[in-house]
């Protein structure tokens, strides 16, 4: 094997090696480049050196790693949602091909483009962790059991939102935008829910959509002292074994929603 068809080999070897996902220009990079090796009258790892001079590869693999990392950028944008960021990524991998890798990779202009893309990356951030106490603050109105817990959550839906304000931006303008959605893990119904009570609670300054809980402290009393009360018929139950089915005492429950507790005994097979 010439020194030539080595040289060849290990570019189609790295080209084998490179992720189409991950690195796609480089990929092509030594693919053409070892076609290109091919079709060339010469014999040596020196010609082939001094063949590529004043070609698009001289530098190609440079520009391919530097396209590659702009490729990456570009997927992890577009992923969280940071479509600012993305639209920047965008611009640069367009400036990259049509300036050149002299011209624009060792410019200001290059520095510039990237301060860019990390300043609105932090701003993403910055609004996102103030949405996620928004949407945090909310679940708790809605859903703590305890009085002074859930009006500590009021204040800090309401601190939030002005913290929005003062980042010149609007919930309403966030809640529609992938980035922040996706936090809330929530299914579409949820998230109507989510919106229309955060815009009532803006509109009125009050969280209609809380429920009072303090009753549960009652209920749970309520329901230890019937425990009590038929003890001996629910240490009865506990001492049954019956196939194919399992006994239960439902506590009688005031709510229409339905019993307040269940006991069980679980079927032994």
């Amino acid at each position: 094997m010439t020194d030539v068809k080595k040289v060849i080999a290990l570019n189609r070897l790295r080209a084998q090696m490179l992720d189409e996902e991950i690195s796609p220009a480089q990929k092509q990079y030594y693919l053409e480049l070892a076609q290109w090796l091919e079709n060339q009258n010469i014999q040596t790892a020196e010609e082939a050196t001094e063949s590529i001079k004043n070609t698009p590869y001289y530098d190609g693999a440079a520009l391919a790693k530097e396209l590659d990392g702009i490729h990456l950028r570009i997927r992890a944008a577009r992923e969280l949602g940071y479509e600012d960021v993305e639209k920047i990524h965008l611009q640069r991998r367009e400036k990259l091909l049509s300036k050149g890798l002299q011209a624009y990779a060792f410019s200001q202009e290059w520095i510039d483009d990237y301060n860019r893309a990390q300043e609105a990356s932090v701003r993403y951030m910055e609004r996102k962790e103030v949405f996620g106490r928004i949407f945090r603050a909310y679940i708790r109105i809605c859903g703590s059991p305890q009085r002074e817990h859930r009006l500590e959550a009021v204040r800090d839906l309401k601190a939030a939102l002005s913290d929005l304000e003062q980042m010149g931006v609007t919930f309403e303008e966030l809640v529609h935008q992938k980035a922040y959605r996706q936090l809330t893990m929530t299914t579409e119904e949820g998230m109507a829910r989510f919106i229309a009570f955060v815009e009532e609670f803006r509109k009125t300054g009050t969280a209609a959509g809380a429920v009072d809980l303090n009753h549960l402290k009652e209920e749970q009393e309520r329901i230890g002292r019937w425990a009590k009360e038929h003890a001996a018929q629910l240490i009865a139950v506990g001492k049954q074994e019956q196939w194919d089915r399992a006994s239960c005492i439902a506590v009688p429950s005031d709510d229409p929603m339905g019993y307040d507790f269940i006991a069980m005994k679980e079927v032994k097979v």
